[in-house]
């Protein structure tokens, strides 16, 4: 089947899901790490904390539950949750992605070596 976008329609829509996910990113994250914003892995760090897998793994986990429902989409054409759609569904593994990166890089980070570096 031949596609009618082209490599400029993608780019086009690739900025706009991505500023999709983040606008959602930001009000998602503001419920799991608190009023102060200091802690944007809590949520992903408490699987750690109450010994159920480590915090990279919680990230995994999460991604999971968003492939299966694609999966289960890509059978069925349709989702069973009606709450959440496709287009949620695909905003969530951008997000989940970019928070596992975003961990693994903090882990990385040292006050001589801060966060706002790319090198980090």
């Amino acid at each position: 089947m031949a596609t009618k976008m082209t490599r400029d329609d993608y780019l086009a829509f690739h900025k706009k899901l991505c500023e999709e996910a983040r606008s959602l990113s930001a009000k998602k994250n503001a419920d799991y790490a608190g009023g102060d914003g200091l802690q944007p892995f809590a949520n992903f760090e408490r699987c750690e904390y109450l010994g159920i897998t480590t915090t990279e793994k919680g990230f995994l986990v999460r991604l999971t539950d968003k492939i299966s429902r694609l999966s289960t989409f890509s059978d069925s054409g349709e989702f069973q949750v009606s709450s959440e759609n496709f287009e949620d569904t695909i905003l969530d593994v951008i997000n989940y992605s970019c928070l596992l990166a975003a961990y693994v890089k903090s882990k990385n980070c040292t006050v001589e070596n801060c966060c706002d570096d790319a090198e980090c």
